[in-house]
C-alpha cells in the first residue's frame, strides 16, 4: 500500500488505550449515509489485514487450500459478509444492466502525503486479495450460520485473521429485528472472535501477539437503538463519521470520531472526485 500505516493500524493504536474486555480488536463503524466511507474503509483494513499475513513467514503456511504449488495460496484470512442489496433494488439494477459487483466500495484508502502518485503503487498484491473471501448474505440466518460454523470449517476456510459483517442494520432492519436480535448478532460475532483467537495460538504459537479483528457496519437508525451499554460489554470500539461538505468545493470531508473515548479521537477524510479516500489522524 501508498500508506506507511493504514487505517486498521492507526485506529488499532487509539482503541488499544480504551478498556476493552476482549483481547481482538472489535470496531463498530456507524455507516455514512451511502455508506463509501464505511465500506470503503472496511475493504482497506481486510487488505491491510492480509497484507500483513502474506508478508509473516509463519503466516505463509499453506494451511491445505490445495493452490500452494502455484504459489497462489488461497487460505482465508479474512471473511467479508456483505449484505445482499434488497429484491427491489436488484430488480432495478438488472434493468440497467446492474450486477452485485456494483458495490459503494472499494476507492482507494491512503493516508495525506503519503501517495506518490504512481499508479502502480495503487495496484492491490493479488496475493493478498486471493485470501479475503466475500461471502453475499442475505439474512440473519445467513450470519449465524457462518459466525457458528466458522471455527469447525476446514482449516484453509477459517478467517484466522478478521471477520467483517457489512450492512447489519439493513438486515436488522429489512426483517423487521430488534435490539435483542442485533444484541444477539454482536454477541456470536464477539465469540466468534474470542474462539478464533484461541485456534490461531493454537495453529500458531510463534505469532501470539496477533489476534483476529472483528469489524461491523451498521446505519444510524439502527445504532440509535441500541443501548450504549450493549457495545461497551461486549467489548466493541464504536466510530460514527460526521460530514462537512465545504462550499464551493468538489471534495467531501469528513470526521471518523470514536464515541466512547473519554477524549476526541477522530480521523478526517476527504473524499475528492469520488475516486479516492485521503485521511489524517487527528
Amino acid at each position: 500500500m501508498p500508506s506507511s500505516v493504514s487505517f486498521l493500524q492507526a485506529a488499532s493504536a487509539k482503541i488499544s488505550i480504551m478498556p476493552v474486555p476482549s483481547s481482538s480488536l472489535q470496531l463498530l463503524l456507524v455507516e455514512d449515509e451511502n455508506k463509501t466511507l464505511s465500506y470503503s474503509l472496511s475493504m482497506d483494513a481486510a487488505y491491510s489485514l492480509a497484507s500483513s499475513s502474506s508478508s509473516s513467514p509463519s503466516s505463509m503456511q499453506c494451511r491445505g487450500c490445495g493452490f500452494s504449488e502455484q504459489n497462489c495460496c488461497r487460505c482465508c484470512r479474512v471473511a467479508m459478509l456483505v449484505t445482499n442489496q434488497n429484491q427491489g433494488q436488484q430488480q432495478n439494477d438488472r434493468k440497467n444492466n446492474k450486477t452485485e459487483t456494483d458495490m459503494p466500495f472499494p476507492l482507494w484508502c491512503y493516508q495525506e502525503g503519503m501517495n506518490d502518485n504512481n499508479d502502480k503503487s495503487r495496484e492491490r498484491d493479488q496475493s493478498a486479495l486471493n485470501q479475503i473471501q466475500i461471502r453475499y448474505v442475505n439474512s440473519i440466518e445467513d450470519v449465524i450460520k457462518y459466525l457458528a460454523y466458522a471455527p469447525s470449517l476446514p482449516q484453509h476456510l477459517i478467517p484466522l485473521d478478521g471477520i467483517f459483517l457489512l450492512g447489519l442494520g439493513d438486515l436488522i432492519s429489512r426483517e423487521s429485528a430488534g435490539v435483542m436480535e442485533l444484541t444477539n448478532i454482536l454477541s456470536i460475532l464477539s465469540d466468534t472472535g474470542f474462539v478464533l483467537d484461541k485456534l490461531r495460538s493454537e495453529m500458531d504459537s510463534s505469532n501470539s501477539t496477533q489476534t483476529t479483528t472483528i469489524v461491523a457496519t451498521i446505519n444510524q437508525q439502527i445504532y440509535s437503538s441500541l443501548p450504549q451499554t450493549v457495545y461497551k460489554q461486549l467489548g466493541f470500539s464504536v466510530a460514527s463519521s460526521v460530514q462537512n461538505i465545504a462550499p464551493n468545493s468538489n471534495t467531501t470531508t469528513c470526521e471518523l470520531v470514536f464515541e466512547d473515548s473519554p477524549s476526541r479521537n477522530s480521523f478526517t477524510f476527504t473524499n475528492k472526485n469520488d475516486e479516492e479516500i485521503v485521511w489524517s489522524v487527528e
